[in-house]
């Protein structure tokens, strides 16, 4: 990217990120003051970004989900999720999570100018509150290598690694938030 680019231009991010308010782009520099205005205006760029890119990772891991294992059952509540990540000198990372992915009131889950009971219902996918739960939980690195999985395959593949109380309650219909995180490196 040209260094020489008009600072007029660029919105102050988190940790020296910018934001091109022009066209929605993330620059690495040097933190600068920024007016009460522009902190709002690129917050609220930044949300909808947000929302597209978790929109998007959500369309991605049902299209695989569907690809490997066909539709998702009707009476599956649970979503099963997993990313992997490693690379030399680095380690290996491995987060896992299950989780309902239940409307929490966040604002984007539900219409509230509608008049009772439309207000109550969802404007967001399952998959879209698990991609959003799960970056809650893991940050926007580990998005990249999230897979969504069936519950046999998720037990068959990490049962190893759970806790053998959740192990126990696989096949029972209950409120239940799982996540784990785990980092190893031998170098």
């Amino acid at each position: 990217m040209n260094e020489t680019h008009n600072d007029a231009t660029w919105l102050d991010c988190m940790d020296g990120l910018k934001l091109n308010k022009d066209e929605e782009v993330l620059q690495i520099g040097t933190e600068k003051e920024i007016t009460d205005a522009e902190r709002k205006e690129m917050i609220a760029k930044l949300e909808v970004l947000k929302k597209k890119n978790f929109q998007s990772v959500a369309i991605a891991c049902m299209a695989e989900y569907s690809r490997v294992y066909g539709e998702m059952p009707e009476d599956e509540s649970w979503m099963f999720m997993e990313a992997e990540y490693y690379a030399t000198g680095e380690g290996q990372t491995l987060c896992l999570q299950m989780t309902q992915a239940d409307p929490r009131g966040d604002k984007d889950d539900f219409d509230e100018t509608l008049p009772y009971p439309d207000n109550y219902k969802t404007l967001t996918t399952q998959a879209y509150r698990a991609v959003r739960e799960f970056h809650d939980n893991f940050g926007t690195w580990h998005l990249h290598g999230l897979r969504f999985h069936t519950r046999e395959a998720f037990f068959t593949k990490y049962a190893n690694q759970l806790p053998a109380s959740l192990v126990k309650l696989k096949d029972q219909q209950c409120l239940l938030e799982y996540h784990s995180h785990l980092h190893y490196n031998f170098s």
